[in-house]
């Protein structure tokens, strides 16, 4: 049974996404950008701005709640202690820059190392995805179904070629019956969660790009795992894989056989 604490919180934080549908017009019309690893690591205003605001919401609105996230220095968090938000303010900001679609803001939420809220909003179309748990996800308000079994004949998969050895990417082609990468990790992972996708793969996301999946994937069946089939580490992040049911096997198998992967 979800705790009335749990649903409380949920409504906070949809109260808080209400807010943003109205501030990020503005931001988005005078976005600018800067760089920062190389010319295709960006960084806007948009990002920083949705995090400083979520941070001060925080900070009135629940002040003993840790924020690890990707515009700031996370030195000080403790992650796997209290009461801890993941957020990624926008994943896939080179889709916001060059495209103004492909986007979403990332948020997850865990209590002393276990999820219990998590939300992935597709704000280009309006679409709420979250997941609470011990009750299930929605879309909107609309229950999530766990998707059909797909075996690897009949899935799209998601990856980034770039990452892969050649030997690697043919197998993968293949063995599935295509292949997509949408260039957000959280909008790439939705696919996933709705029977659209096979596998969303990543060989380096940080912990913002993967703070969601946790709780979607248990409350919807599906296998989220390192790339070597163990346990994915929250707080640290790593090469992992969201897969539906029935492919997640031999995903791995391909993903494994020799050299397959940079991180």
């Amino acid at each position: 049974m979800v705790s009335e604490d749990l649903r409380k919180l949920d409504q906070l934080i949809c109260n808080w996404l209400n807010i943003v549908d109205d501030i990020l017009p503005q931001l988005i019309e005078e976005m600018h950008t800067d760089t920062k690893k190389d010319r295709f690591d960006l960084v806007t205003n948009v990002d920083k701005q949705i995090q400083d605001h979520f941070q001060a919401f925080l900070k009135t609105e629940l002040p003993t709640h840790q924020l690890l996230a990707e515009e700031k220095n996370n030195d000080d968090i403790q992650p796997y202690e209290g009461h801890l938000w993941i957020m990624d303010p926008i994943d896939g900001t080179a889709n916001l820059v060059k495209q103004q679609e492909d986007y979403c803001i990332i948020l997850g939420y865990f209590v002393d190392g276990a999820p219990q809220l998590s939300y992935i909003y597709d704000y280009p179309h309006g679409k709420l995805y979250k997941a609470i748990a011990g009750e299930g996800a929605y879309v909107n308000q609309s229950p999530l179904l766990p998707p059909p079994t797909l075996s690897i004949a009949d899935a799209i998969l998601s990856f980034n070629p770039h990452v892969l050895n050649d030997e690697t990417i043919k197998d993968l082609f293949q063995s599935s019956f295509s292949y997509r990468i949408i260039g957000s990790c959280g909008l790439d992972s939705i696919r996933v969660i709705k029977g659209q996708f096979g596998a969303h793969i990543n060989t380096n996301p940080k912990p913002w790009d993967i703070a969601a999946q946790f709780l979607f994937a248990k409350e919807l069946g599906l296998k989220m795992t390192g790339l070597d089939g163990g346990e994915v580490d929250f707080g640290q992040g790593g090469p992992f894989i969201i897969s539906n049911p029935g492919c997640h096997k031999e995903v791995l198998e391909i993903m494994n056989k020799g050299r397959g992967y940079q991180k």
